[in-house]
């Protein structure tokens, strides 16, 4: 019998969730259609172009429907439950409201991960080809001859700094390599003046190595030229760096984070909030879940106008939320985990009062 609850709730919210998706969907695509039909007409561009340049553009904000498409659909599932007193009937025969939240809960769950997988593999780089395109097709920008302010992580472990990163002419100006031990103390460093890549290796000119594994203070050795071989990184992966945390996936975000904070590049905070808002985002579906199957039962005449009305109520205030808390954390005034986490606490917290009160 339980494994029959679980099921039919399960199947029951797959339908809702796809028409919330495909609905949210279209509402938000909405704008950057328009923004492409302005440039079609206004700027002479192709149709062609601004179609590719839309379907690119759309997944970074698809991301935001998810959660929106679960509380939806569990709106509208168990208002419909409630109406039809399914819900009376299995609470008259034992079975209590957090056991009903069970299959609700393994729904959210698929659905976050979903989200997260999502956010991971298709909006970064779907945010990276929609931006090249605005630049170079739409904008008709030249796109400058270096890269600049380069910094990552070699694969021979050395945290690598370019000020500038020529990628046609395989050659990087003012390069900074350090190398930590596994307490993260620094053992070498080695500045020089520009980096050529001959296809196989980089080769250091007026490089200047300090070696800190001595008892003393290391004296600088200057060396005219010098050949690294342990670094495979090109320089197209050095110019690579120049892309927007929104192009990166999680892995990429937080080794950046990582080599800015070792060589003290910049201030970090601003990225360490993006960086939290790739979990707490898809999460925020688990408590949507919550959310919308407590209203839909507190509602008996939750049709799918009504539901849809407290579902976009629901989506304004969490995002509400969630922009001041990310503002918050961008400008240093609460820790960046809980600038990005603070809006899902808060509906932790909602969710679960009002689910006890029902079940009470």
């Amino acid at each position: 019998m339980i494994r029959i609850l679980d099921r039919y709730i399960f199947t029951q919210l797959i339908g809702p969730f796809l028409f919330g998706f495909f609905l949210f969907v279209t509402i938000i695509a909405i704008d950057p259609m328009m923004s492409a039909l302005q440039s079609i007409v206004n700027e002479n561009v192709k149709l062609s172009v601004m179609g590719r340049w839309f379907l690119n553009r759309l997944p970074q904000d698809m991301i935001f429907t998810f959660p929106m498409s679960v509380l939806l659909a569990n709106l509208l599932v168990f208002g419909r439950m409630s109406k039809d007193s399914e819900t009376t009937a299995l609470r008259a025969g034992g079975t209590n409201f957090f056991r009903i939240l069970l299959p609700v809960i393994a729904f959210a769950l698929l659905i976050t991960f979903i989200s997260f997988t999502f956010n991971e593999l298709v909006v970064p780089g779907s945010n990276e080809r929609a931006r090249n395109i605005r630049r170079q097709e739409i904008m008709r920008l030249i796109e400058p001859e270096a890269s600049e302010n380069s910094i990552m992580r070699t694969s021979d472990g050395a945290f690598a700094y370019a000020r500038k990163v020529f990628e046609k002419r395989g050659q990087m100006e003012k390069v900074l390599l350090e190398y930590y031990d596994d307490k993260g103390v620094l053992t070498k460093r080695i500045s020089a003046a520009t980096a050529d890549w001959n296809g196989n290796a980089w080769i250091l000119k007026h490089a200047v190595i300090q070696d800190y594994t001595q008892t003393a203070v290391p004296a600088p050795e200057s060396m005219a030229a010098i050949r690294i071989d342990t670094i495979e990184e090109t320089p197209e992966d050095f110019a690579r760096q120049s892309k927007k945390p929104t192009e990166m996936s999680y892995n990429e975000l937080k080794n950046r984070i990582d080599a800015y904070e070792r060589a003290q590049f910049m201030d970090t905070t601003e990225m360490r909030v993006g960086l939290a808002m790739k979990t707490s985002l898809p999460f925020a579906s688990f408590f949507f879940a919550i959310i919308g199957a407590s209203f839909g039962l507190t509602n008996n005449r939750s049709g799918a106008f009504i539901g849809f009305g407290v579902s976009i109520l629901i989506i304004f205030i969490y995002y509400v939320l969630m922009s001041f808390f990310s503002a918050l954390g961008k400008s240093g005034h609460i820790p960046p985990m809980l600038a990005a986490w603070a809006q899902n606490i808060i509906f932790a917290f909602a969710g679960f009062y009002i689910v006890k009160s029902i079940n009470d």
